[in-house]
């Protein structure tokens, strides 16, 4: 007898079985294929109005949060699924370097960033827009079921300067794909698998106008006998957010009956003085058409002076008199 036809008969035996084992293994990897075509998965991220009275002057970091749902039915059980939930720069724009931005009235923007922790360290980023950072990995597992259920919490943050222009602001994000497959163990570069869009959403915030008045005393000093003009001067600051127009206007005092006839009293005596815009004192200051001071607002402190003239008048009894003027400004 020969020997050699017992190794070749040996060799075929392990050829068969390797191909049964590569036939098994096949059927094992494809199986998931087979439930992921059959599942049926949603997205949805809420939209949120971060605030409606923001004043820019005041708000400076405004936080909220969203909440993103992924759900899927028809899944293979005791398996996991992971959820990539990709963010570009959306409808507001970036600055090229991952920070996005809402955008209103002309174009004007504002600082915005969606993130993926609470602390507002770790912005949410894009497999496919590498500059927005990295996306995060959602796992989660049917367990003995079909289907899972998953709620994430997206975290908002607007940054706004005493300069932003007040005004309606706004982003959407609509064509997000949200990559979902099979044991992901990590959603770093992956930008295959099956893709779940979900409905545009918006973030949105609107800024209004504000301003801010402060003023110091006007103090005319120690005087005798008022047989000649007394002038002194106070500074004034108004502070309106940027573009927003302003006047800002001076009543008459507790007992005066014009800008220029306002009085200062001490028990029933008065002393007479008026408050102009000007130093030569020719422009009073009071509350009516063409007396009130006007600008509009950088965003900044904005300064004015105060001048005070107490005219020439009979001399009441000596004391320390007084009055208190309310200023107001309108915008």
């Amino acid at each position: 007898m020969w020997s050699t036809p017992s190794v070749v008969s040996l060799w075929r035996a392990r050829l068969v079985a390797l191909t049964g084992l590569l036939v098994a293994a096949f059927v094992w990897f494809g199986a998931p294929s087979s439930a992921n075509a059959a599942a049926s998965c949603t997205a949805s991220v809420t939209s949120v109005n971060l605030g409606s009275t923001l004043s820019p002057l005041t708000a400076g970091t405004v936080d909220a949060t969203a909440n993103l749902n992924f759900s899927c039915t028809g899944l293979g059980s005791l398996l996991s699924y992971t959820l990539c939930p990709n963010l570009d720069a959306g409808s507001g724009g970036s600055n090229g370097s991952g920070g996005r931005y809402l955008v209103g009235p002309g174009g004007a923007t504002v600082a915005f960033q969606v993130y993926q922790d609470a602390g507002r360290t770790q912005p949410w980023g894009s497999s496919s827009l590498l500059v927005f950072g990295t996306v995060p990995t959602i796992t989660a597992s049917p367990g003995t079921g079909t289907s899972i259920n998953v709620n994430q919490t997206v975290y908002l943050r607007l940054t706004t300067t005493t300069t932003t222009v007040p005004g309606a602001y706004s982003t959407s994000f609509s064509g997000q794909n949200f990559f979902w497959g099979l044991n992901l163990l990590s959603c770093a570069g992956v930008t295959i698998g099956y893709a779940v869009v979900p409905a545009t959403f918006t973030y949105s915030a609107t800024l209004i106008p504000d301003c801010t008045i402060s003023t110091g005393n006007l103090g005319f000093g120690n005087a005798g006998v008022l047989s000649a003009v007394k002038d002194a001067q106070s500074a004034m600051s108004v502070t309106c957010t940027k573009d927003t127009p302003y006047a800002i206007g001076l009543d008459n005092g507790q007992q005066g009956t014009s800008a220029t006839a306002r009085r200062m009293k001490a028990g029933t005596e008065y002393v007479t003085y008026g408050i102009y815009q000007d130093a030569a004192r020719t422009s009073p200051w009071g509350s009516t058409a063409g007396q009130t001071a006007g600008g509009t607002g950088t965003g900044g402190a904005q300064p004015l002076t105060l001048y005070g003239r107490v005219p020439a008048q009979t001399t009441p009894a000596p004391a320390t008199y007084g009055d208190q003027v309310v200023a107001t400004v309108t915008y």
